[in-house]
């Protein structure tokens, strides 16, 4: 009789020790990576940088190099027993990656406004519109309404043709610009400007880029030589004709959105 109740202990706790097993194997956690090829990667995160990507070991004990640009998503610590992804709340949490999604190919406009830093001061927008062929070069008309100097109101709308690109392909990337056009002058009767001609309308730019999906805005720093004549002919001068011929040549800080 004792012989047979020390089978029956022994078989329990042989059952036991095996049940207590397989909920702790249940209960081992994984990391689960879906790729933007709509595969998914089932293993442990070894390393991850957030710039370049991660180290992954999957559950074969193979270990790879997941590049960023690869990477849709990221599940962490998902209990084996559950390989659908869904996290258990007490276990994970769920750390998304966003893609670098900059079109960098197609259709662009770009509006933008400026402040130029001389003694004088002067403010003005801009928008344009063109065509990107790649990241580092896209091409596009514009037109903006500008004054360069808040002591007087002779205002400029120049019309010209421009070239920009971006050098890295990062939410945050450095960029260039170049406007090259004609600088249409405006005539005032009121403030007696009765005459205005325009000029070489010229603006290289460089700056930074930030964001990456459809619209991004960047704030860069540029040259601008603008060239006008302006006649003024009334009362503030006593009647007497004056003919002034200028050169703008100004600093400016600019700012605006890419979509």
């Amino acid at each position: 009789m004792k012989s047979i109740l020390t089978v029956i202990i022994l078989t329990l706790a042989v059952f036991a020790s095996h049940h207590s097993f397989g909920q702790a194997e249940e209960q081992k956690a994984v990391d689960i990576v879906w790729l933007k090829d709509g595969s998914k990667l089932t293993g442990t995160i070894l390393k991850w940088e957030l710039e370049r990507g991660m180290e992954f070991k999957l559950l074969t004990g193979a270990e790879i190099m997941i590049p960023k640009k690869d990477i849709h998503r990221v599940v962490q610590d998902v209990k084996s027993g559950d390989r659908t992804g869904a996290p258990d709340s007490k276990y994970s949490f769920v750390r998304s990656v966003k893609p670098y999604s900059f079109k960098e190919k197609g259709w662009y406009q770009n509006s933008s406004g400026f402040i130029n830093l001389s003694f004088y001061s002067g403010a003005g927008i801009h928008h344009a519109m063109g065509y990107r062929f790649n990241r580092m070069l896209g091409v596009g008309l514009g037109v903006g309404i500008e004054s360069n100097d808040f002591t007087t109101t002779r205002n400029i709308v120049p019309i010209y043709a421009e070239a920009r690109g971006f050098l890295l392909p990062r939410k945050i990337s450095p960029f260039y610009a170049l406007k090259l056009g004609y600088g249409i002058a405006l005539k005032d009767e009121s403030r007696f400007i009765t005459d205005a001609v325009g000029g070489i309308y010229i603006s290289p730019e460089l700056g930074v880029r930030f964001g990456s999906g459809d619209v991004s805005y960047y704030l860069g720093l540029e040259y601008k030589l603008q060239n006008a004549t302006f006649t003024s002919d009334g009362f503030d001068f006593g009647g007497a004709r004056v003919i002034d011929k200028i050169s703008y040549r100004r600093i400016e800080l600019r700012t605006g959105l890419l979509f």
